[in-house]
């Protein structure tokens, strides 16, 4: 079985962090274990290939590549990754695919196979480090921009498609079966206790400590992580004349040096020339430094999952104390616990560096055995090799009838370009409803004839209604279809081959109420597009969710797409305001609010034909947006209708 970890962090191109250790280490195990391994990395540093890391996995025969999705003309930005992804896997033959939870990298490709369109062959996992439902909680934060949003509802996707959620801790397994997710399986299996990875830098301390007389903060120096637990800590008043060495081992994060400098030195003065900063080392070299330098780390964590930081102290018998907060207490062997382990408090850290400063300190037994763990991947490993799909499609095509609503007003010339390219879709079982809404030019009305006198490879009719704007339009489409499923196109867009057919399938693998996709962008008013625009254009995509975002932006999609005939029966039709736009939008999120399913698929399409000139340029943006908001406030108590103007988070409003 062949194996891609996908992550955003990787030792060799960042010095340390949870991710980047868990996935180096990992795919070392994998291709120890006898497993082809490839690593997709897509984070932003580069990769140094001179590095220890990059040439263990070298050794092992792991394939490292660095996928910069940063060069995607990609829009929204925080679909960017998701789409990328899922644009370099979608071809591949991969057995299992591993992604990491945060910011739902696994979105799109998730997606695309619970749709039908790809990876028929592929167990897909996702590792569950740090959701950022639970990060919102640890920070004592909550959601507060479009894009922490979409990445709430991205992750809830991903742990609820994937074949399998994998927890590092059973504090994280336990977390997640709270939430309420339809996970489809969820397996607690440690990461973070490897196999020796010949480390250029392995040593271990052979000895306890004598005397503790340095304290070494261990991890970022982020509030999450207890900086300022243990800040407080030091500042004890049993302290004010002690005379130990503080190291700080990591990188700066909502602290800086020069703010935990003043923070201390106003204070405790004398503590100035005790201070010692080390932000820059890597893994290796910080355990290394704990070690020389005989520190007692300190790792006061307010709420973790299972920090790399302790199972390195662990793994190279550093003596520590720590929190007894999230997945840290699973790490440590139950004999151990009270003596290395206190509550998340200033007050009781500080009670215990009272009690062992100046004297000895043993290290701590882990409660893992490094082979266990080996084995415990090995079964996992092969119980997924054994569920791999045989890739086989035997459904039938062009079973459901489909009526395309295809809506115009005065453009013959790119109307004629949309039929043309309806001409051609590979699925062959529908009509196509022309509604011109009230073209008055010579030109259109003469085409109009045309087009209804033409010989098509569809039944076509036409309808020629008073200009009553577009969503009057499209409804006139919709009471003229006896098609349990619709279409809709505008005359200015151009429909890929396969729209339909990947609609249908996609609606009928899902189940879905309606189904989006995203954009080809081009911006000629008259002409096709080119067809390098395909590889190098601007691409808008969707999440379909959550109904939260929807009250600022629409994060549903376009008009196009397929949605079941009865949709309209649930909600209504298109809104009919002249002269007010997002009628699209105010569909959506009118069916998001009452339940319906929808998804937006992460293919592009069609192409959508953006110039100045059009409806949305013309209009009064916030008319426009305001009969969205209007939406979300009868959705709610009159009386807190309100809590919408503080929910929208757009550039309309400021």
């Amino acid at each position: 079985m062949k194996i891609c970890l996908v992550a955003s962090e990787l030792l060799g191109a960042h010095k340390n962090g949870g991710i980047g250790t868990a996935t180096s280490n990992l795919a070392y195990l994998y291709a120890e274990l006898g497993y082809q391994v490839d690593v997709l990395y897509v984070g932003e540093g580069r990769i140094d290939y001179s590095h220890p890391w990059t040439k263990r996995l070298q050794q092992v025969g792991v394939t490292v590549t660095h996928l910069d999705i940063h060069q995607k003309l990609v829009f929204p930005a925080y679909l960017r990754e998701a789409t990328a992804l899922f644009d370099y896997l979608r071809n591949t033959s991969y057995g299992l695919i591993i992604f990491q939870d945060w910011r739902g990298g696994a979105f799109s490709c998730v997606q695309a196979r619970n749709a039908g369109l790809a990876f028929p062959i592929t167990r897909l996992a996702v590792i569950a480090h740090g959701p950022t439902a639970w990060l919102l909680d640890a920070n004592r934060t909550v959601a507060r921009s479009q894009e922490t949003l979409a990445h709430l509802h991205m992750e809830r996707t991903v742990f609820e498609g994937a074949d399998i959620v994998l927890c590092p801790s059973q504090h994280m397994k336990t977390w997640i079966e709270t939430q309420r997710y339809q996970i489809k399986a969820i397996v607690h299996i440690p990461l973070y206790l490897w196999v020796d990875a010949r480390s250029d830098n392995f040593v271990t301390r052979k000895t306890a400590l004598n005397s503790v007389t340095t304290l070494a903060y261990f991890g970022r120096l982020e509030d999450r992580k207890g900086i300022a637990v243990f800040l407080n800590a030091i500042l004890d008043e049993r302290f004010a004349y002690s005379r130990f060495a503080v190291h700080f081992v990591g990188k700066e994060a909502s602290w800086t040096e020069d703010q935990i400098r003043q923070y201390l030195t106003t204070r405790r003065p004398w503590l100035s020339s005790r201070l010692s900063f080390f932000k820059d080392l890597d893994s290796d070299q910080s355990q290394t430094h704990l070690i020389d330098k005989n520190c007692l780390a300190v790792i006061p964590s307010m709420i973790d999952n299972a920090p790399c930081v302790i199972s390195e102290c662990l793994r190279r018998d550093i003596p520590f104390i720590s929190t007894m907060t999230g997945g840290i207490p699973e790490q440590i062997h139950e004999s151990d616990c009270d003596r290395v382990l206190v509550s998340a408090t200033a007050k009781a850290l500080a009670d215990r560096i009272d009690a062992v400063l100046n004297r000895p300190f043993a290290p701590a037994k882990p409660a893992y055995e490094a082979h266990g763990i080996s084995h415990q991947w090995r079964e996992w490993l092969s119980a997924q090799e054994a569920l791999l799909g045989s890739g086989e499609n035997t459904e039938p095509m062009d079973t459901e009838r489909v009526s395309v609503v295809l809506t115009h007003y005065e453009r013959p010339q790119l109307v004629n370009q949309t039929l043309a390219a309806l001409a051609v879709q590979s699925y062959k079982n529908f009509d196509v409803i022309l509604v011109d809404d009230g073209s008055k030019s010579e030109a259109a009305r003469s085409n109009l004839d045309k087009i209804e006198s033409g010989i098509w490879p569809f039944p076509i009719r036409v309808l020629r209604c008073p200009n009553r704007y577009l969503g009057a339009a499209r409804n006139e489409g919709i009471r003229a279809s006896d098609a349990d499923l619709i279409v809709f196109m505008d005359d200015d867009n151009i429909a890929f081959p396969d729209l339909i057919e990947t609609l249908v399938k996609a609606r009928k693998h899902l189940g879905a109420d309606i189904v989006t996709s995203q954009m080809s962008i081009f911006r000629d008013a008259t002409a096709e597009p080119e067809l390098e625009l395909l590889k190098t254009g601007e691409r808008w995509c969707f999440t379909a969710g959550p109904t939260e975002l929807g009250v600022s932006v629409n994060c549903f999609g376009d008009a196009t797409g397929i949605y079941r005939r009865d949709v309209f029966d649930k909600i209504g039709f298109y809104h009919e305001w002249r002269g007010i736009g997002h009628e699209d939008w105010h569909l959506h999120a009118r069916g998001s609010l009452l339940g319906l399913k929808q998804v937006s698929l992460p293919v592009p399409l069609y192409w959508y034909r953006r110039v100045e000139g059009g409806m949305l340029h013309t209009t009064d943006q916030i008319d426009n947006n305001r009969i969205i908001w209007d939406l979300y406030r009868e959705a709610i108590p009159k009386h807190l209708s309100r809590f919408v103007d503080l929910a929208i988070r757009n550039d309309l409003v400021s």
